[in-house]
Formats: structure tokens, C-alpha cells, sequence
């Protein structure tokens, strides 16, 4: 089941890529993108994620970013040095994809998260979804412009 605009994001608590455990809780009070991923260190996954960084780091105008992938937290702190990424990326390991699953953009035939952004409010409400279908398209950084302009 996925959420939906409206919907409260499901309780979780992860590992990010610098061995801090994090929870849905410590997102409450400011809006945030999270952008679940399929593989760090893939060709379409590394250009979304230096865009996001090439685009809004050090913006205090537009939502905090945390990044999601099924990968182990230590691929995850590579990813993040080798392309000097200023944002959390968490580790949906194990249970393998289970926060993914919670929030519905699981791919069980792949095991995989797929290409899914939740942008919430102050709350953890879903205020905007940016998405795509199919694992090898890419995200649009002008979707994120635009939602982030709204």
C-alpha cells in the first residue's frame, strides 16, 4: 500500500551512512524530501542525487533532504564522500527494504526501493509526490523546482 498526499509518513527508524541512528521523529518541525533511490553508484542515481546537490544544498529555503536505498550503510558513506553529498543518506538494509515497503515504493521482483520523493510538512504530512515508473528514468529536477516554488 502507498501513501498518498495527506498521509502521515510511517514510523521508522534508520542508519545513516554516518552511523547515526535516525527515526521519523527527527523530522518533525521542518519540511523534508525523502528521496528513496535503487542503487547508489548507478549512472542514474548518481546524476539525480548531484543535481539534488548541485541545486538545493545549503538552501534554506527549500525542504531538508534525506536519502533512502536498500543498500548497506557503508556503500551508502562512499557514495556520500565520493560525491560530497551534505545530506543523510539512510540504510533500508535490513529488514531488507522495510521502510520502503512501509511507505509503498518497494519493487519486490527487483528488491529494490523505486524512484519515489515524499516532500512533507512541518507534521511528516505528504504534501507533494514526485515519482517516476520506471527504474532507469530519472526524476526531473524541474519537478523538484516546482514543488519546492510552491
Amino acid at each position: 500500500m502507498s501513501i498518498n498526499i495527506g498521509d502521515k509518513i510511517p514510523s521508522f527508524n534508520l542508519v545513516s551512512n554516518s552511523k547515526v541512528s535516525m527515526s521519523d521523529e527527527d523530522f518533525l518541525g521542518k519540511k523534508t524530501s525523502f528521496v528513496f533511490i535503487p542503487f547508489p553508484f548507478s549512472t542514474v542515481c548518481d546524476k539525480e542525487v548531484c543535481e539534488l546537490r548541485d541545486n538545493f544544498s545549503n538552501n534554506t529555503e527549500t525542504p531538508d533532504t534525506v536519502i533512502i536505498t536498500v543498500c548497506a550503510r557503508p556503500t551508502n558513506d562512499a557514495w556520500v564522500k565520493h560525491y560530497n553529498l551534505d545530506y543523510p543518506v539512510l540504510a533500508d538494509f535490513w529488514p531488507h527494504g522495510e521502510v520502503s515497503k512501509k511507505f509503498g515504493c518497494f519493487n519486490d521482483q527487483v528488491g529494490i526501493s523505486m524512484r519515489v520523493t515524499y516532500i512533507t510538512d512541518e507534521n511528516n504530512i505528504v504534501t507533494k509526490i514526485i515519482k517516476t515508473d520506471e527504474i532507469i528514468e530519472p526524476r526531473s529536477i524541474e519537478d523538484y523546482k516546482e514543488a519546492y516554488s510552491s
